[in-house]
C-alpha cells in the first residue's frame, strides 16, 4: 500500500524491523533513499540521522546525496526549538531541489538542470539560504518550542502466563517426498511432541501433498505438545532427530501468552 498508494498514509506505527523496511520504501517513492532523514527520540536523549545505512561502495567518491543528513539535522533543530534556523535550511534545500540541482540518484536529463556531487549540492543549499521555493510549499517552523516530540511514560508490562506449547524445527533434507520425510520424523519423534505440519518454501506440504510441487532442500517441521512440556522435551526431540540422521539447522520454541499464540500460524493451520 505504501508503494502503490502513499497518499493514504500520514503516520505509520510499526515494530523496529518493519519500520526500517517501510521507511526505505517511503523514501524511494519520493525519489531516492538518500532523501530520508530520521529521528530516534527517547525519554532523555534523541539522535538524528539519515534513514539509510552506510554505502562503502561509494565512500570517498563525493557522489552521495547529503539530503538525508540535512533533513535529519532539520529535525534536530526543530527538536531543540531552533525553528527559524530549521526553516531557513529547509526552504533553501527545497529551493535547491526545485532549481534542478541534483545528485546522481535524482538526476534526470529531461527534468534536472545540473548534476552535482555531495559537496556541490551542499554548497548550492548554502547559497540558497534566505531563499524560498517558488513552486514547492514553503515551510514555517517559527512556532516550534524546545522539547520537540514528547514521549509518554513507559508503562510496565502487565503480568501474563507464558506456556511452552511446541517447537518449529528447520532442517536440510533432499531424499524424497514430504510423506517420506514425515514418516521418518514420526518414527524418530517420541515423548510429548507430535508432528503437526511440514512446510516447504512457506507452503504446507504435509498432511496433504499438493500435486506438481517442486521442493527446496530446507523444510520446517512444526511439533505441537500433547501435554505440558519443558525445554528437556525439546532437547530430547532434537536428539532423536539427530540420531535419525536428520540435519536440523534451527529450532524456534512456540509459546502462548494468556492462552493466545505468540507465534504465526502456519499456512493451512
Amino acid at each position: 500500500k505504501v508503494a502503490a498508494s502513499p497518499h493514504m498514509f500520514d503516520v505509520i506505527v510499526l515494530p523496529n524491523q518493519y519500520g526500517d523496511i517501510v521507511s526505505d520504501i517511503a523514501a524511494e517513492i519520493t525519489g531516492s533513499v538518500g532523501l530520508g532523514g530520521s529521528s530516534n527520540v527517547g525519554m532523555e536523549h534523541a539522535m538524528f540521522e539519515a534513514i539509510h545505512g552506510s554505502a562503502p561502495d561509494i565512500a570517498g567518491k563525493g557522489i552521495a546525496n547529503p539530503s538525508g543528513l540535512i533533513l535529519g539535522s532539520i529535525m534536530m533543530l526543530i527538536h531543540v526549538g531552533l525553528g527559524e534556523e530549521a526553516q531557513l535550511i529547509h526552504n533553501a534545500w527545497l529551493r535547491t531541489i526545485e532549481d534542478g540541482v541534483h545528485t546522481g540518484d535524482l538526476y534526470k536529463e529531461d527534468s534536472s538542470k545540473k548534476k552535482v556531487g555531495t559537496a556541490d549540492f551542499t554548497k548550492a543549499v548554502i547559497d540558497n539560504l534566505g531563499e524560498d521555493p517558488k513552486r514547492l510549499r514553503i515551510v514555517n517552523y517559527e512556532a516550534v518550542e524546545a522539547g520537540g516530540l514528547h514521549i509518554p511514560p513507559v508503562r510496565p508490562a502487565e503480568p501474563c502466563t507464558k506456556e511452552l506449547v511446541g517447537v518449529d524445527v528447520a532442517l536440510t533434507w533432499n531424499d524424497g517426498t514430504p510423506e517420506d520425510l514425515a514418516k521418518i520424523v514420526k518414527q524418530a519423534a517420541t515423548g510429548n511432541l507430535n508432528l503437526s505440519i511440514v512446510a516447504n518454501r512457506g507452503v504446507k506440504v504435509w498432511p496433504g501433498v499438493p500435486g506438481n510441487t517442486s521442493y527446496a532442500d530446507n523444510w520446517r517441521l512444526r511439533f505441537k505438545a500433547t501435554k505440558k512440556i519443558t525445554h528437556t522435551d525439546i532437547i530430547d526431540l532434537l536428539k532423536s532427530l539427530d540420531e535419525a540422521g536428520l540435519d536440523f539447522t534451527k529450532a524456534v520454541n512456540l509459546h502462548t501468552f494468556n492462552g493466545e499464540p505468540g507465534y504465526s500460524l502456519a499456512q493451512g493451520e
